[in-house]
């Protein structure tokens, strides 16, 4: 009511090293803890997926439980004191509380397209679930092999994200992910 909604496509933009991809996969724990699935096909499992094609998975999954955490602590805890299997099964737990199925995978973009990728989508969907959002940390890493590339600078990924977009929004599935803008942007901000 008032936020994200199933089939839009959300592109948070900035410059280098400005928190996008934190704060996507932040978006991704709120959207699984802060909401009950509200279910078009009731036998049908929600879900949430994380696709990650920049960050290796260990990272994504240390800062989901390091953001969990401090908000629950108000401290950051200490990772010496945790093993890895402790970390998964506390975010599984925490990510599911609301009745959301979570995914995070961690995926090559050079051995990937976006082809692949809505392969995966149907492939969930044909194991009985009903995708409700997927964040996608950096669309712009997958190749653009398939997309028009006729026009000027840009145009293929413009392209990519088009068709990321009319899939997702055929499906009412909401997608989310960061771009990375120009660094002409910081001579504006400079000006």
């Amino acid at each position: 009511n008032g936020g994200f909604r199933k089939g839009e496509q959300w592109v948070v933009s900035a410059l280098q090293h400005n928190y996008k991809s934190g704060f996507v996969q932040s978006l991704f724990v709120q959207l699984a803890t802060l909401n009950v699935p509200i279910m078009k096909d009731k036998s049908k499992k929600p879900l949430i997926v994380l696709f990650s094609f920049e960050d290796d998975m260990h990272i994504v999954t240390e800062f989901i439980y390091r953001y969990i955490y401090y908000n629950e602590n108000n401290e950051l805890p200490d990772l010496t004191k945790v093993t890895g299997a402790e970390v998964g099964e506390y975010i599984t737990k925490k990510l599911s509380a609301t009745g959301y199925h979570v995914k995070i995978l961690r995926i090559n973009p050079s051995e990937w397209s976006y082809k692949h990728m809505f392969n995966k989508i149907l492939e969930y969907e044909a194991s009985g679930f009903e995708l409700h959002a997927i964040i996608i940390d950096y669309l712009s890493k997958l190749p653009t092999i398939g997309c028009v590339s006729s026009g000027p600078t840009g145009t293929d990924v413009r392209d990519l994200f088009n068709r990321v977009r009319n899939f997702c929004s055929s499906k009412g599935i909401l997608n989310i992910t960061p771009h990375q803008i120009s660094t002409e942007a910081l001579q504006l901000v400079r000006n």
